[in-house]
């Protein structure tokens, strides 16, 4: 019985020799490439399931996911900013223009005129009308600004006493 265990074992190999004789070089690699796409997918199938078993996927949080998780915080916590503003920097804030819309109602003078608008998730898309860009509002008279003017001679006797004080000083 050995004997014949034995005999099936090598005309098994003999046909497999056989049948790898018969194909020519592309037919040998793309069997061979089948083959080991086969083993890595039974493999892969393996950790998943492995994985599973598990249950536990606790990972560690990483550095970026710390980061991550503090810019979100404080973009929820707008209130309490993390930077203190100087009055200038508040001020330039407050007089900042984002975008051309901003700008005309700045002025109040104009409007655009839009086709359509559309809204992607928090994004708001406006087409503008080509033909009809903007419409001019009601214009107001803007105050007059007085500027006083000084003659040639006080500005020349202004001037002087400037440098006698310059001599005085220096």
């Amino acid at each position: 019985m050995v004997k014949y265990y034995c005999g099936d074992k090598m005309k098994l190999i003999n046909d497999i020799g056989n049948f790898l004789k018969t194909l020519n070089f592309a037919d040998l690699v793309f069997f061979f490439a089948v083959l080991v796409l086969m083993i890595l997918v039974v493999t892969l199938i393996y950790f998943i399931r492995t994985n599973k078993e598990d249950g536990s996927m606790d990972l560690d949080e990483t550095t970026e996911m710390k980061i991550a998780r503090e810019i979100s915080k404080d973009i929820d916590d707008v209130d309490s900013p993390n930077i203190a503003f100087t009055d200038y920097e508040k001020d330039q804030e407050n007089k900042a223009i984002i975008s051309y819309e901003e700008l005309l109602k700045k002025t109040n003078d104009y409007e655009l005129n839009y086709e359509k608008e559309e809204q992607f998730d928090d994004l708001k898309v406006k087409k503008v009308n080509l033909d009809n860009v903007g419409t001019i509002k009601e214009v107001r008279e803007r105050p007059k600004i007085e500027v006083r003017v000084i003659s040639y001679a006080e500005e020349e006797a202004f001037l002087k006493a400037l440098k006698t004080l310059q001599k005085n000083l220096g």
